[in-house]
């Protein structure tokens, strides 16, 4: 199972000793959804745990003590770097940035037991889905002439099912080498470039069809 984002650690970032001895692989630290919705939203924006909270991409109640602890936990492991050292009332706020994209091989999601896949599915897909409102909501959905939007429900044997199943994991692959490339591109022209989203999805559905209910209305 991988995410959207899809890249392992930069060779500069250094893994603390307390997360070599206890975690054998980046699942272990990833296995809380907040900690992936945390690396979701770092990776485009740097911010302090403060700020997180304040913007509202924490869940609602969820104390700010609470999501200080994930981000060291990311930051242990190397996922996150801090950037600013801010002064406040005596104490000192943290700026962090994100350094690495969550991601789970299918041996790593494996080992996760069903109810942590049904949580870190759930937090992935409401990232997905508040891009794609946000995206609708502000006209830029389809604004450009060849965007791509299209599903298509089947039934296939399992042969079928893994057959789809490596061509998802190869798009995915070669998506990710564009987006690499583009990004040095980018950095080389200091062009601001095209903020995009992409996404894939593969999944057994139940056999009938449920109705659609939009939480939003988009009229």
């Amino acid at each position: 199972m991988e995410s959207s984002d899809l890249t392992g650690p930069r060779d500069n970032a250094k893994k603390a000793t307390r997360a070599e001895r206890h975690r054998s692989t980046p699942a272990g630290v990833l296995a809380h959804p907040m900690r992936v919705r945390v690396l979701e939203v770092l990776n485009q924006r740097d911010l302090s745990p403060v700020e997180f909270c304040r913007e509202g991409f924490a869940p609602e109640g969820m104390d700010v003590s609470r999501v200080a602890y994930h981000f060291r936990e990311l930051a242990e492991y190397g996922c996150l770097e801090v950037i600013e050292e801010n002064k406040r009332r005596g104490s000192v706020e943290h700026v962090y940035r994100g350094l690495t994209r969550a991601y789970f091989s299918d041996a790593e999601w494996s080992k996760l037991g069903g109810a942590e896949r049904a949580r870190i599915s759930k937090t992935m897909i409401q990232g997905l889905f508040a891009r794609i409102e946000g995206a609708l909501l502000s006209g830029k959905f389809d604004s450009l002439i060849n965007r791509h939007l299209s599903w298509s429900a089947m039934r296939l044997d399992e042969q079928g099912w893994n057959e789809m199943a490596i061509s998802l994991a190869a798009t995915f692959g070669e998506i990710e080498g564009i987006r690499r490339e583009a990004e040095r591109r980018l950095e080389r022209s200091g062009e601001d470039g095209i903020t995009s989203t992409f996404a894939l999805l593969g999944f057994p559905s139940p056999a009938d069809a449920v109705p659609f209910q939009p939480a939003t209305e988009w009229s």
